[in-house]
């Protein structure tokens, strides 16, 4: 799974601003069917439960309003409350397509529905040491057209940022993911909900007051959920951050 994520944080004066986020997915989808001992098996009822595929196209925005405020000269707290815009394509019911034989799809772009987001954190800037903690949550409150109601999710972070100079920072953190079963038609999603516990660590390199660049790895610690669900060894990440006026605070 491959993501572009691009955003834009807009300041609207006195420690407000808007941030809107609009992802671009690309799935890249590799079944090999085996029976129990390893061996190839090919499945009679063909390829509509699962194949060889490519996704592509946009995933669910997210538009926020947000606010911070320093409190003194090491410390900042902010937060943020929005709403997540259904761009991304949906999927029919794939539970009822399978009891009727029919080819389905349980990878979405989008989940749809237009649900409340928030965000917190609280970040210290020391001369070299640093520390931040971030908490972030999506409730969704209906279903969509297609009878899909998407999981609750929060996850909390936290931990240490080191300063070696004016230009490169050292970055880490430790998370935790919970997200709940989502529905469908009312009935629990079976290939949803876990409890995750990752974490990361990261560079930042800082070419200009105005332009930054990142780069981050993170790693699955520990997975928990109903049914067996996809576990994602290591996510890579490289950013990139321009500020216009060279004035704004990095977050």
């Amino acid at each position: 799974m491959t993501r572009l994520q691009p955003s834009v944080s807009l300041g609207l004066g006195q420690g407000w601003q808007v941030f809107a986020q609009v992802p671009i997915d690309a799935k890249f989808l590799t079944i090999d069917y085996t029976t129990h001992d390893g061996e190839a098996y090919d499945p009679p009822y063909g390829n509509i439960h699962h194949r060889d595929e490519t996704l592509f196209g946009l995933g669910d925005g997210r538009i926020e309003f947000q606010y911070f405020e320093s409190i003194g000269s090491e410390w900042t707290a902010g937060a943020g409350f929005g709403v997540t815009v259904p761009l991304g394509r949906i999927e029919d019911d794939p539970y009822e397509l399978a009891a009727e034989s029919e080819s389905h799809q349980h990878m979405q772009m989008g989940n749809g529905t237009v649900d409340p987001v928030f965000r917190a954190s609280v970040i210290w800037s020391g001369h070299q040491w640093g520390a931040l903690f971030m908490a972030d949550g999506r409730l969704p409150l209906i279903h969509n057209a297609k009878g899909y109601r998407p999981s609750s999710s929060i996850q909390v972070s936290t931990g240490p940022t080191y300063r070696l100079n004016t230009k490169l920072m050292l970055t880490s953190n430790i998370a935790l993911t919970r997200e709940s079963q989502a529905e469908w038609s009312g009935e629990p999603d079976p290939m949803s909900g876990r409890t995750a516990i990752t974490a990361g660590a990261g560079i930042i390199y800082r070419f200009t007051p105005m332009l930054a660049t990142m780069l981050q790895g993170r790693t699955t610690l520990g997975q928990w959920s109903e049914e067996a669900l996809i576990v994602q060894p290591f996510v890579g990440s490289i950013g990139l951050s321009w500020t216009p006026s060279g004035k704004g605070k990095a977050h």
